[in-house]
């Protein structure tokens, strides 16, 4: 792999690090209300 090549994948890399967390970090908090939403008596 030529040193471009190599600069063109780390940059990829590094710039969707940011987006894999917070959607993962979104993914679990939606996950958890929902389950949490489960247990909630709904007629209050």
């Amino acid at each position: 792999m030529s040193t471009l090549e190599s600069i063109f994948w780390h940059v990829l890399g590094y710039a969707t690090m940011p987006f894999i967390f917070i959607v993962g970090y979104i993914g679990v908090a939606a996950a958890a209300l929902w389950l949490l939403s489960l247990g909630v008596d709904k007629d209050i």
